[in-house]
């Protein structure tokens, strides 16, 4: 009988591997064996060969991948991996995670058992076996910090993107921060690094959001989560997962919660969704959160959807919406006002994207109750939307429109006389701001005492099938212009799909602010929405 069977089956599976060969550095600067908590465990066995990882902080994912790219490597002849990270240092700290692993497989701790001598030797036969190399050197120089490469063929390189070569695992990490503060790099993992990777290879993507509901990393995820309902996955398919705070069991102190209506009525909130939480982990979670204050939604999420509501730096709206969003003022369902008058304002483009809202004030609150966007279509279409909102809920009192709708087209007619010949009449043109910034902050003043019914929060697809955010997305997203890559800062808006929605909205506050609204005690009520 072969007395080394046992010890080649256990080298056989890569998850005992990783529980029983590799050692860390843990967070108190030890030297400690590797075991998978109950997250690193959770991936590793639903791995696909595209992965989407959404998480909170310090969870240990990332180490979790670096342990299994080591291992991939040693035991695989032939396997190339890449790192991709927001800077090249966070990337060479990765790297450094593998290569102390290497280094410690035959470490022998002060006092060793019988058992941990067994598991030292097995890593010196692992280790003579898959001697680092580089430029036909034996041994890895210690100044060599972008690639290590085995004497199995095997290597592990890394970079801020990564174009060119055939990658058999590719590690992606904090893309959302790559999102945010250098989008053009970050489209350029997605087509180069990822593109890297052949159906058979795998790509593991794991971040931190931020950013809300923008850029290519929330696209991914979006389209991960959307995956779920499909039975069968492609190989170009991801999987979406996703690791919260309360993942980590060490988040969790001794003591009694802080008394706070907030706080239990979110508590509240998790447990109704099927995350019950202990007092240790309520209490790690109100202590932490006095440190953290808006972050701590984007640092340690809950779900996605908390996630993906923490606007990103730069978001100009950010403050107002977080404070709307904590007292319950979006998402609401709540009834038009009978009384109250009706009122649409307007981004407009005239091929263009165009972007409406349909909205009352009552009593300085702002009830926001619709959201429509699109882009390329006639003047027609706008018009036929404003009808169907008023025979749904009864006639506006007016329709607020850019300055630019009273230019006049090549053919000499204005938007507004565009829709006057299509029986919207109630027109008026908000009258022009000499600083963007004025009109931003008419809003945010009105923003406060808003509410956002649930309508706003859908998204649609437009008449040519293109995906369309919601109203609220809009806001969330609204931005200013990142850094640029030579680090100048120009403080202006961001023109994209997120803007004309703003666009509109702040068309509504302007009103506001020029006193274009009708006093609510100069009308009767409405016949059409009291019935």
């Amino acid at each position: 009988m072969d007395k080394r069977a046992p010890i080649r089956r256990r080298l056989n599976s890569p998850l005992w591997r990783l529980n029983h060969l590799y050692w860390i550095e843990n967070k108190q600067g030890q030297v400690q064996r590797f075991t998978m908590n109950a997250a690193q465990l959770r991936l590793h066995r639903n791995l696909w060969s595209r992965n989407a990882v959404l998480k909170a902080r310090q969870l240990g994912i990332s180490t979790y991948v670096a342990l299994f790219m080591l291992d991939s490597c040693l035991f695989t002849p032939g396997f190339h991996a890449g790192i991709v990270d927001k800077t090249l240092p966070d990337a060479e700290l990765k790297l450094e995670k593998i290569r102390f692993a290497w280094e410690h497989l035959d470490y022998l701790p002060p006092g060793a058992g019988a058992q941990e001598r067994s598991l030292a030797y097995l890593g010196r036969v692992v280790k003579r076996g898959t001697g680092l190399l580089r430029s036909g050197a034996e041994v890895l120089p210690a100044d060599a910090r972008e690639r290590l490469a085995f004497s199995n063929g095997s290597d592990v390189r890394l970079g801020t993107t990564m174009r060119g070569g055939t990658l058999n695992l590719l590690h992606v990490s904090e893309l959302a921060h790559t999102s945010v503060h250098a989008p053009w790099r970050a489209r350029e993992v997605l087509t180069g690094a990822v593109n890297s990777v052949p159906l058979s290879g795998r790509v593991i993507l794991e971040s931190t959001h931020e950013g809300g509901r923008y850029g290519v990393n929330y696209e991914l995820m979006l389209q991960a989560m959307e995956n779920r309902a499909h039975r069968v996955l492609s190989p170009l398919d991801f999987r979406f997962f996703f690791f919260g705070w309360f993942d980590n069991p060490e988040y969790a102190l001794p003591g009694a919660l802080p008394a706070g209506d907030a706080l239990h009525a979110y508590f509240a909130g998790l447990a109704e969704q099927g995350i019950c939480l202990s007092q240790a982990q309520q209490v790690w979670y109100a202590r932490m959160a006095r440190t953290m204050g808006g972050a701590m939604r984007q640092e340690y999420p809950s779900s996605p959807e908390e996630a993906f509501s923490v606007g990103n730096e730069g978001a100009i709206y950010a403050a107002q919406l977080m404070r709307l969003r904590e007292s319950g003022r979006i998402g609401a369902d709540f009834a038009v006002h009978p009384f109250a008058p009706l009122y649409t304002a307007w981004d407009l483009g005239m091929s263009d994207h165009t972007a409406i809202w349909l909205v009352q004030a009552i009593g300085g609150q702002v009830y926001w109750l619709h959201h429509y966007a699109a882009n390329q279509l006639p003047v027609e279409h706008y018009a036929a939307k404003i009808r169907e909102w008023e025979q749904s809920y009864g006639r506006c009192e007016a329709h607020f429109l850019p300055h630019d709708a009273a230019h006049r087209d090549p053919h000499g007619q204005s938007y507004v006389e565009c829709l006057a010949r299509l029986g919207i009449t109630a027109v008026r043109v908000v009258p022009r701001t000499t600083d963007v910034w004025r009109g931003i902050n008419d809003l945010r003043r009105l923003l406060v005492n808003s509410w956002f019914h649930r309508n706003t929060l859908e998204e649609r697809s437009d008449p040519a099938g293109r995906r369309v955010p919601s109203g609220l997305a809009c806001l969330e997203n609204y931005r200013t212009a990142p850094p640029s890559p030579s680090g100048s800062f120009r403080e202006a808006p961001l023109h994209n799909e997120f803007s004309h929605s703003a666009d509109a909205a702040r068309t509504f506050a302007e009103a506001a602010s020029h006193g274009l609204l009708t006093p609510l005690s100069s009308r009767r009520p409405s016949l059409a929405r009291m019935q």
